[in-house]
């Protein structure tokens, strides 16, 4: 199933979670966390590195948990 076909099919109510649901969402949420690095904003700026990778991961995962909670006590497709 292409992820265009995905979208439609939740979009469309279907409330089962079937496997490939189980495996999109963490794969989607630990690449959205690995483009939010920091590194290259850390070098181009001159801050550390380390730092700013591990200030930037933070706070994305936390506003991913944010928006997952928000989305569950709502009731809107996450």
């Amino acid at each position: 199933m292409k992820v265009a076909d995905h979208a439609v099919i939740k979009a469309a109510g279907s409330s089962s979670e079937s496997l490939e649901d189980a495996i999109f969402i963490p794969i989607v949420s630990v690449a959205s966390l690995g483009f939010l690095l920091g590194a290259v904003g850390a070098k181009a700026g001159g801050a550390d590195i380390i730092r700013a990778t591990a200030r930037v991961t933070f706070w994305g995962a936390l506003a991913m948990i944010a928006t997952a909670g928000i989305g569950k006590l709502f009731g809107a497709v996450v």
